[in-house]
C-alpha cells in the first residue's frame, strides 16, 4: 500500500488523537479498546497502529497532552508569576479558564481510572511525576508568599500544596456533570477560604477578592504592592 502524503497522515494523526483523548478522557483506561478508538476515527485498526504501537503508546500520548493543558493554564502561569499571592490567584484563575476548553468539555476523569497493574506501570508513574512537578511548583510559590510576609501557613507548606493538588483534580473531575458557572463558584469559594486563613492582612484578603471577581477572560492583573503588609 502506498504511503499517504504528509499531510494526510497528519489529519489521521490528529483525528486518532482527539478520538483517543475525548474516549479516554471519559471511559478511562480499561472502558477503552483500540477497536473502540478506531470506529470513533472512522479507521482500520491497522490505520492506527501505523501510528502507535498499542493501547498503551496511545494512551500515555492523550496523557502527556492533559498535562500540557495544565501547564498552559495552571502550573506555567503559577510558576512564572513573580508576585507571590498574584501567583497562588494563578491557580484559581488558571482552572477557570482551562474549564472553557474545548477539549475538556466532555470530561477527563478517566485519567484518574488506571487500575494498577504490570501494563500500566509506566502510565501511573507518568501521572506521579506530573503530580510531583505539580506539588513542587505550588509549595515554590506558597514559599514565596512567606518569604515575603504576605502568607503564613504555620509550616504546613507540603500538605497544602498536595492538599490544592487534589483540589484542583476535585474540580476537574466532575466537569460532565457539574456546569462551568457552578465549578467556577466552587473555585472562588475555595480560593476565598484559603485567603481569609493565610493571608496576613486584610489588605491582602480585599485584593485577592477583587482578583477573583475580575472577568477569567482579561489579562491577569497584579495585584498592588500597596496590599503588602508592613515588614
Amino acid at each position: 500500500m502506498p504511503r499517504k502524503p504528509a499531510h494526510e497522515q497528519f489529519d489521521t494523526l490528529k483525528t486518532i488523537q482527539e478520538r483517543a483523548f475525548d474516549l479516554f478522557g471519559r471511559y478511562g483506561y480499561e472502558g477503552v479498546s483500540i477497536g473502540d478508538i478506531a470506529g470513533a476515527a472512522g479507521l482500520s485498526k491497522g490505520a492506527l497502529y501505523w501510528h502507535f504501537r498499542g493501547k498503551q503508546a496511545l494512551y500515555l500520548d492523550c496523557l502527556r497532552r492533559l498535562h500540557a493543558i495544565f501547564h498552559t493554564y495552571v502550573l506555567d502561569p503559577v510558576r512564572l508569576e513573580p508576585e507571590p499571592v498574584q501567583a497562588v490567584l494563578s491557580l484559581f484563575t488558571g482552572l477557570q479558564r482551562l474549564l472553557q476548553d474545548p477539549r475538556v468539555a466532555n470530561g477527563v476523569a478517566g485519567y484518574w481510572l488506571t487500575p494498577s497493574t504490570p501494563e500500566t506501570a509506566v502510565i501511573i508513574d507518568t501521572q506521579r511525576a506530573f503530580e510531583s512537578v505539580a506539588v513542587q511548583t505550588l509549595r515554590e510559590a506558597l514559599q514565596r508568599g512567606v518569604d515575603r510576609g504576605e502568607l503564613d501557613f504555620d509550616g504546613d507548606l507540603d500538605p497544602l500544596a498536595r492538599a490544592m493538588v487534589s483540589l484542583i483534580e476535585a474540580c476537574v473531575l466532575p466537569l460532565r456533570h457539574q456546569s462551568p458557572e457552578e465549578v467556577r463558584s466552587l473555585l472562588g469559594v475555595l480560593a476565598r477560604t484559603l485567603f481569609r486563613a493565610y493571608a496576613r492582612s486584610d489588605e491582602l484578603r480585599r485584593a485577592a477578592e477583587r482578583a477573583l471577581q475580575a472577568d477569567v477572560a482579561e489579562p491577569r492583573r497584579r495585584l498592588s504592592r500597596s496590599a503588602r503588609p508592613a515588614r
